[in-house]
């Protein structure tokens, strides 16, 4: 492994102070101002199309304030090709096996386990199959990798490698379940938060192994692609 591509291609501290502000917006307000803003229109759009116009704005959003960050990335592609495939094949593969173990514990913990989010997915792919695919297997990974892998992961490890492993892990597994908290019990909250971890090792793992970000991006791409296929 050649260290120095990962060490080589750090944020600019506007990118790491501009990507974490929109992360904390992103996951906190953005949402919620999208519902009260389409609650005032004489006919509110559907819920897949307001998710649609969050994953079109925040795809965007991501991509200009991180724009020195991604062109970095993209010229470092022909040189460490090997390497992406390589982490892309092993993430993916170690992704599914960990989360097999995984579920597995939880369904014994609790029978009747199902995921929150997977559910409120599956209810979006019903109403609107082509806005929800491209939008979770296109722009969600690209998004989500440069705040989480990028901001978060990338950001932190020059300081701690430990803190940003963990921080990444923890964020990137609590975003998915923060929307359900109040209508679901702690415990269930609980045990959907476990359920992402082995995404955001495995995601993390990939892009300091490879280098390059574009590892977690399709690695993560592949997953919502198989999620998007057996919803449909």
């Amino acid at each position: 492994m050649n260290n120095t591509d990962f060490f080589d291609f750090p944020l600019a501290r506007r990118e790491k102070l501009y990507g974490t502000v929109w992360l904390l917006f992103e996951t906190l307000l953005f949402s919620r101002i999208l519902q009260f803003l389409n609650s005032l229109l004489p006919t509110p759009l559907p819920q897949a199309e307001i998710n649609f116009l969050f994953f079109i704005v925040n795809f965007a959003a991501v991509a200009f304030i991180l724009r020195e960050y991604l062109m970095d990335q993209l010229r470092l592609i022909p040189e460490t090709i090997s390497r992406i495939i390589m982490t892309v094949i092993v993430g993916f593969l170690a992704y599914f096996m960990a989360n097999i173990l995984v579920s597995s514990l939880l369904l014994e913990l609790d029978p009747s386990f199902a995921s929150i989010n997977d559910d409120a997915v599956s209810d979006l792919v019903a109403e609107n199959f082509p806005l929800m695919f491209f939008g979770t297997v296109i722009l969600v990974p690209i998004a989500e990798e440069c705040l989480f892998r990028g901001v978060v992961f990338r950001g932190l490890y020059d300081r701690s490698p430990a803190l940003a492993w963990v921080v990444s892990v923890l964020l990137f597994a609590a975003v998915h379940i923060l929307g359900y908290i109040g209508t679901a019990s702690p415990l269930r909250l609980l045990l959907c938060l476990i359920q992402y971890l082995p995404a955001g090792v495995c995601l993390a793992a990939s892009y300091r192994l490879s280098g390059s970000l574009l590892s977690p991006i399709l690695i993560h791409a592949a997953v919502n692609l198989v999620g998007m296929i057996a919803m449909r």
